[in-house]
């Protein structure tokens, strides 16, 4: 027992002194991965004020970059963006093939439970401004957009070989687009549109660069 105990210590204090996340700590970070939503359309009749809703399930490609700041050895914030691909069909009347794409700029806030010298598990959540737009392709070129908000909840274990690392993330990601718009007068004339995707599931992988030496163990090393 009392040599388990011994061990314990030990670990803690070598993970005491050898963090791959740190007070001061600059992540640059970069990947791609795969969102899946399942959507609802709230559509509202404004001539008769019957309320409808239409429920379906989309999904994405993505590519992410982002940057951590550590504010304290567990906790860092930092700023994400994100482009991402829709997957579409084909439109059986016209034979063409739309584009739906979004962009997200958010706000990111981690905490990091485990943190040794290869290793650092992150578990955080994002919040911020998302853009979307809609191209049918069809004969009018109707175009639809749409601003609203982008969160998300997610799992980030990182490894490290020294500064340099791999990660993946694994998380539920949820938007809010409260009013569609169009350049096409024929689909906002009758109709309000309200586009919602929750819950969903994103997985993603990348790799990251940590910048900033950490001052603490530099100090230790000098004493």
């Amino acid at each position: 027992m009392k040599k388990i105990f011994t061990l314990i210590i030990l670990l803690a204090t070598l993970q005491s002194k050898s963090q791959s996340f740190y007070k001061g700590a600059l992540v640059i970070d970069a990947g791609g991965g795969l969102e899946i939503y399942n959507t609802k359309i709230d559509i509202h009749n404004k001539v008769n004020g019957r309320d409808t809703s239409e429920t379906d399930k989309a999904g994405n490609s993505h590519f992410t970059f982002g940057a951590e700041y550590g504010l304290h050895k567990k906790f860092g914030v930092g700023l994400r963006f994100k482009s991402a691909n829709f997957f579409t069909e084909k439109d059986t009347v016209n034979n063409v093939k739309p584009t739906l794409k979004s962009n997200d700029f958010v706000v990111q806030l981690n905490y990091h439970p485990v943190s040794t010298k290869g290793f650092d598990l992150v578990l955080g959540g994002d919040i911020g401004y998302s853009k979307l737009k809609w191209e049918l392709k069809d004969k009018e070129s109707t175009s639809i957009w749409s601003s609203g908000l982008y969160y998300s909840l997610y799992v980030n274990p990182r490894l490290y070989i020294g500064p340099f690392g791999f990660n993946m993330k694994l998380g539920m990601p949820f938007f809010l687009y409260p009013k569609l718009k169009s350049d096409n007068e024929n689909f906002t004339k009758d109709h309000d549109y309200k586009l919602k995707g929750s819950p969903g599931f994103v997985f993603s992988a990348g790799i990251q660069f940590r910048f900033i030496e950490n001052k603490d163990k530099k100090e230790e090393t000098k004493n």
